[in-house]
């Protein structure tokens, strides 16, 4: 199996999607391909590829540019060849961005930074063996405030109403929170944030041992590589 990474990643020392590549080379029957979107380094055609990830990034979803106008055209031409895609953070604004145009991205009312209850508010493949309810790590504050034609929404979190969402009859996923993140990169980030004085609300700071569950991870990357 051929997986693309499409890395939207902005920090140098986040390059490369490492968190994304290692859930795809779990398996030996799968080869990751890395690409880098904001250096215009897609491939030309999304055709040989048998699956497609798109990173999160610290780009606007509301930006313009000549890397992300690229990134739109690439993700409508693997739209129209049906290629399974699963899109974090950035790459599920970006995905429904492509079907519904700005309109339906906004900046939140508050952001979402820190450890957050998933509801899930539809079962989906994507899901498979995780509870209705589950924690993972949050880092935005623009969001999808409306789903484009065809999109349906999968779960929901107390500051975010699309936590993600399908594409009807398609493995077409967009997800805003962070399943990729282990522990170390999360308490991390939040390091960071308590240096900025404009995040000023972070979810569950001090809970992050308690909350932190790898198979979320593991179960949804391995749910959306296996999918039929």
């Amino acid at each position: 199996m051929k997986v693309l990474i499409i890395d939207n990643t902005m920090d140098r020392d986040s390059w490369g999607s490492a968190s994304l590549r290692n859930f795809v080379l779990k398996s030996p029957d799968r080869t990751a391909f890395v690409r880098r979107a904001p250096q215009s380094d897609l491939p030309e055609s999304p055709k040989e590829f048998d699956r497609i990830l798109l990173s999160g990034s610290r780009t606007s979803c509301l930006e313009e540019g000549t890397w992300v106008s690229r990134l739109d055209q690439f993700l409508k031409e693997s739209l129209n060849l049906g290629k399974p895609i699963l899109g974090v953070c950035y790459g599920h604004q970006a995905l429904n961005r492509v079907l519904g145009g700005k309109s339906v991205l906004r900046k939140g009312p508050r952001g979402e930074f820190g450890w957050t209850k998933i509801q899930v508010t539809e079962r989906a493949p994507l899901f498979t063996g995780l509870a209705d309810e589950f924690w993972s790590f949050s880092s935005h504050y623009e969001e999808v405030s409306s789903l484009p034609k065809g999109m349906r929404l999968l779960a929901s979190s107390p500051d975010c109403e699309i936590q993600a969402c399908r594409l009807e009859d398609l493995p077409v996923y967009g997800i805003q929170f962070h399943p990729e993140k282990n522990i170390a990169s999360t308490d991390s980030s939040i390091s960071e944030w308590k240096k900025d004085d404009r995040k000023n609300r972070i979810l569950h700071e001090k809970m992050g041992k308690k909350l932190y569950d790898p198979s979320v991870g593991e179960k949804i990357f391995e749910n959306f590589l296996s999918e039929n």
